[in-house]
């Protein structure tokens, strides 16, 4: 047990719940910490044995002003989150530890996951269907073209209901909707055969092209998910989050999250290391979390902490508040911008100031997002009451969210909004102010190199003519107004530089943030109204990071629209990011070379 058993407590009006009260430790020394060096505190008490992790590496912790950058400190996060890919080769080793156990005369079955483990499978999508490449093609499932291929429907089959955790939002088993539906001039591009979202039970759209991708992805990856299928029967502390559900982040956001912890009526801080480069998005979320490689993640899964060297703690502060005009992916190429100007590489950065409380949840994550771009280790917002208004819009048990904020207050790990609360000391401190923030676009090869939209078509043109490299193409002069004529489905098109031929709306990452994703779908009316059409040879897909996405631009009234322009819902899972998009058409591929 833990030498710091004295300081466990009754949590207030609450006292069968208990905790240990760090804030009793060092005096003023804990409050002047950052949050993210609050909780790398906190778990170095609760976890102390003396072996893994020992006394004097919580006073390392606590001395963190002097003692940053030159001491390794262990780390126990509370959960793993893994995604099918790097997921695979731990349960892998894990079963071939069952059999070493057996083979050596132990009870196999004692052998798992020290702590909870979330593997989402989401790497396994691929785009070989988009809606221009099937419309035409008949229904090789037969029978009603309403309804095609009901059948390979995985959440068609599923009779349960997954538990919620925490959230009070479902409702039950929901209507699968009638087919006869008649919304207006697109309904039967609406909705084709509805299933039901796992986790909160609401109907989402299941158009013919996401059953087309998923039968290609069920018999490429047959082996692999039944050996998921079995890994989640037999295996304690680990849950196996089926494909086309969601991608590993945002599931992570809208479901696995705790915020708080309760073990048998005991309250520690959620944290998390996980296997994918968007682990932080949960950060945005105040929960302490980063990706790791996996052996490092499959050391915590047998019960070993993560060790890392005590980090600097860059202060981010935020002031002003953004353009109406500004989405959240301006905001982040913004201070992604600036951050990589900071050196914040190998890391915390953690956001204060007044501008913070003008960020939404879904803008925060967005932030926290793109921390690989400017090579901090994590990017952490403390909770506040923001996080507590989110947390109670996605359906969190009334009674669980009074239990979390006394408990965050109680040990300071609440963000207090008033501009006459004190600031944790931070290594630097960096000023953004968001009044100064303008519509961005990134690219046109790094996702870090964002360019003003009104210079877009001048910095392009510069493109062209720089020196091959990081934003150089280095076309000849004479080539830049080269056009090749192509023919496609009987009709001429023709191909210049700087010409379209993939086109994705993702919601992942970046783009998990609603007000952009509906954002996409009202540009998506207004061009469908303008009578505006996407070329036919253009890759063209949606692929919304869970189906709460689909669900909300469904019920919004845009998704037809998407539709229409050839932006379908093609499945659940990392796809055109990670390079998993069908071949583009031999005669586009030929004209591209030429």
């Amino acid at each position: 047990g833990s030498p710091y058993q004295p300081i466990i407590e009754a949590l207030g009006n609450y006292p069968q719940k208990k905790f240990y009260n760090v804030s009793k430790l060092g005096g003023t020394k804990y409050e002047t910490l950052p949050y993210s060096i609050r909780v790398l505190f906190e778990s170095s008490i609760r976890n102390c044995d003396g072996f893994l992790v020992k006394e004097t590496d919580a006073m390392n912790i606590l001395d963190w002003k002097t003692k940053q950058n030159n001491v390794e400190v262990p780390f126990c996060p509370a959960r793993v989150v893994l995604q099918d890919f790097t997921g695979i080769p731990a349960m892998v080793d894990f079963a071939a530890m069952r059999e070493a156990v057996r083979n050596a005369g132990g009870d196999p079955v004692k052998v798992n996951p020290a702590c909870p483990t979330d593997l989402t499978v989401d790497h396994s999508l691929q785009i070989d269907f988009s809606k221009c490449a099937i419309q035409n093609a008949p229904n090789p499932g037969g029978g009603d073209s309403q309804k095609p291929m009901a059948k390979l429907s995985p959440l068609k089959a599923q009779s349960r209901k997954l538990p919620c955790r925490g959230q009070t939002g479902c409702k039950g088993p929901c209507s699968a909707g009638d087919s006869s539906r008649n919304a207006g001039q697109f309904s039967a591009q609406i909705e084709n055969t509805p299933i039901l979202c796992p986790f909160h039970l609401q109907p989402v759209p299941e158009p013919e092209t996401v059953l087309k991708n998923q039968e290609m992805e069920f018999g490429r990856n047959r082996e692999r998910l039944q050996f998921f299928k079995w890994s989640s029967k037999v295996f304690k502390n680990i849950s196996i989050i089926p494909p086309e559900t969601g991608m590993a982040h945002q599931v992570n956001l809208e479901y696995l999250s705790r915020v708080v912890f309760e073990v048998k009526d005991f309250l520690y801080p959620d944290s998390v290391v996980g296997t994918d480069s968007h682990t932080t998005m949960v950060n945005g979320l105040g929960i302490l979390g980063w990706g790791v490689g996996g052996i490092e993640t499959e050391s915590v899964m047998l019960g070993l902490p993560v060790t890392l060297t005590l980090p600097e703690v860059v202060g981010c502060e935020l002031t002003g508040t953004a353009s109406p005009l500004a989405t959240s992916i301006d905001i982040v190429l913004s201070i992604t911008k600036h951050l990589r100007q900071a050196d914040v590489a190998g890391k915390f950065v953690e956001f204060f100031g007044s501008g913070v409380s003008q960020l939404s949840v879904a803008d925060r994550t967005t932030i926290a997002n793109m921390c690989p771009e400017y090579g901090a280790i994590l990017s952490f917002f403390p909770v506040d009451n923001v996080t507590l208004k989110h947390l109670k819009h996605a359906g969190f048990d009334k009674a669980k969210l009074e239990v979390m904020e006394a408990y965050l207050k109680a040990v300071k790990l609440f963000r207090n909004d008033e501009s006459s609360s004190r600031e944790p000391e931070y290594s630097q401190v960096v000023q953004i102010s968001l009044s100064s923030i303008i519509p961005y676009v990134s690219g046109p090869k790094r996702s870090q190199d964002r360019v003003a939209v009104n210079n877009m078509k001048s910095d392009f043109q510069a493109c062209l003519n720089e020196k091959s490299g990081v934003k150089g193409f280095q076309i000849a002069a004479e080539k830049q107004n080269d056009i090749v004529p192509v023919q496609y489905e009987g009709n001429e098109y023709k191909l210049s530089h700087g010409c379209i031929v993939i086109a994705a709306v993702i919601s992942c990452t970046n783009n998990c943030n609603p007000s952009v994703m509906l954002a996409a779908g009202l540009l998506a009316k207004k061009a469908v109204e303008a009578g505006l059409v996407v070329k036919p040879y253009i890759r063209t897909s949606l692929s919304p990071g869970s189906g709460m996405v689909t669900h909300y631009l469904s019920s919004s009234g845009v998704l037809p629209y998407l539709s229409k322009l050839g932006f379908e819902v093609v499945g659940y899972g990392c796809s055109t990011c990670i390079g998993n998009t069908a071949p583009l058409p031999e005669a586009i591929r030929n004209a591209i070379k030429q």
